[in-house]
């Protein structure tokens, strides 16, 4: 390091900054570095930039405007979003038993593909008890018991109803059924004896490992979701904190350039018994009009994508549709891009999927692995195991409504490249085989209900994805 790179550096140490590399090779190259800098540590003081590294970003940004060449800088392209699922708008159903059975039978088919592509060689169950051996078999949970010396597990495919053996005493067989619950397509690996299946292993779909590595803008995605605007417990500083951190002058605010809500961004109304007795705001039409004024603190180049929740106004079984178009016109149908719930997105060449994630309250109520008071240790566990089912609705009939459609929607062909939930609202961040999951907590503070099951919100909080690294950190406020 040179002399006057050191004394530069020396200089915004003493007043609680740090050059990056960049910066100041950069700073050196100016007519009287030292002055720049002096000019540079007043400018970052004065519009409260509170970020301690100062890079080559930050410094280009001061000197263009202490040339006056702020307004002339060229700008960044748009970042090109595209919306790749259906808004579910026109799904429509009879209601008949037929359709739930042609539901379940494109669920099992689509899992069976998976783990065909994965080069195993399936036998069919019966035919496995009647002739012996060893072999995969692959089929859909229907019951599981627990017993003192095995789990016994009830399954069906497209032709037959059977059940296997998976015993206690094979400690990692034993750990690896924890996870298995009803309506989940798995293979497990059997020995018959005597026309028993007999476990040896068991296998959920799982994803491969990571694709081709990212490469993106250096950007930010910002990830919101449970606001609840129209609860009286709706944490409404610390959201008012948030827009100005997002419309204000930092640099990672300043890098945002796409906010998604993921969900339940009003209270809604008769959601649950005594809901009214909490509200603050007692209509959708007040909720959406209180969160339409939040929503204009936005600044207008960042784009917003609403995704629903369960306590949005729009069918609550899944999938969902967009919110009424009613209550579009109110927060604007300008800027906002209204998803139905699940929603792939496209912002490049990367593929997030956003969902809201009520089936989580199923996978938490069907088993014993999972509570609402651990969600603060096992949230990444638990949403590890959608990516390892390939599916976000792994159990059914629990808590959440499904529309049995033709296609499953829920299903997930391919692993995205970041998951993001809510629902929960416990912040929580995780990375499983190259995708990046991420629960972005709430802005609602502890409800009754939560407080009667031991869950502790996450309040005031957003995670920020960055395109260049992919990576995700939370911010709180």
């Amino acid at each position: 390091m040179s002399e006057a790179a050191r004394r530069l550096a020396v200089k915004a140490i003493d007043r609680g900054y740090q050059l990056s590399a960049e910066a100041l090779e950069r700073l050196v190259k100016t007519e009287n570095p030292l002055g720049v800098l002096e000019e540079l540590l007043s400018w970052l003081e004065n519009r409260r930039i509170s970020q301690v590294i100062i890079d080559r970003a930050v410094l280009e940004r001061f000197l263009a405007e202490r040339a006056g060449l702020a307004g002339e800088a060229p700008e960044e392209p748009p970042l090109d979003v595209a919306l790749e699922s259906p808004t579910y708008e026109g799904l429509a159903i009879e209601g008949v038993a037929e359709e739930q059975r042609i539901y379940l039978l494109s669920r099992y088919q689509s899992i069976r593909r998976v783990f065909e592509e994965r080069g195993l060689s399936l036998r069919p169950a019966r035919e496995l008890m009647r002739e012996g051996g060893e072999a995969y078999v692959v089929g859909m949970i229907l019951n599981i018991r627990r017993r003192d010396t095995h789990f016994l597990v009830e399954m069906e495919d497209p032709v037959d109803n059977w059940s296997l053996i998976a015993p206690t005493r094979d400690r990692a067989l034993s750990e690896k059924m924890e996870y298995i619950l009803p309506d989940m397509v798995v293979v497990f690996r059997v020995k018959s004896r005597r026309g028993l299946l007999v476990a040896s292993d068991v296998y959920l779909p799982d994803t491969p490992g990571r694709r081709q590595p990212w490469r993106g803008p250096d950007r930010n995605v910002c990830i919101i979701s449970d606001i609840h605007v129209g609860s009286m417990r709706h944490a409404a500083e610390r959201l008012k904190n948030f827009l100005d951190w997002l419309g204000g002058p930092e640099n990672e605010a300043e890098k945002t350039s796409l906010l998604i809500i993921n969900g339940d961004l009003v209270e809604g109304v008769y959601v649950f018994p005594g809901q009214e007795a909490e509200l603050s705001l007692k209509s959708y039409g007040e909720q959406f009009a209180e969160a339409a004024k939040a929503l204009t603190k936005i600044p207008p180049r960042i784009k917003i994508i609403y995704v629903p929740g369960n306590h949005e106004p729009c069918r609550r079984a899944l999938p969902q549709p967009p919110i009424q178009p009613r209550f579009r016109q109110i927060l604007g149908d300008g800027r906002i891009l209204y998803t139905g719930n699940p929603a792939w997105i496209k912002v490049g060449g990367l593929k997030i999927l956003a969902f809201h994630g009520q089936t989580l309250d199923d996978i938490i109520q069907a088993g014993t692995l999972f509570s609402y008071s651990t969600l603060r240790d096992r949230s990444g566990e638990l949403m590890e195991l959608l990516l390892k089912s390939r599916h976000l609705a792994p159990t059914l009939g629990v808590a959440t409504p499904i529309l049995p459609t033709r296609t499953d929607y829920l299903a997930i062909p391919e692993p995205p490249d970041v998951l993001c939930l809510g629902h929960t609202h416990v912040a929580a961040y995780t990375a499983y085989k190259g995708t990046q999951l991420v629960n972005t907590g709430s802005w609602q503070e502890q409800t009754r209900i939560q407080e009667s099951i031991g869950l502790e919100p996450s309040v005031g909080t957003a995670a920020l994805l960055n395109l260049k690294t992919l990576s995700i950190r939370f911010l709180t406020f």
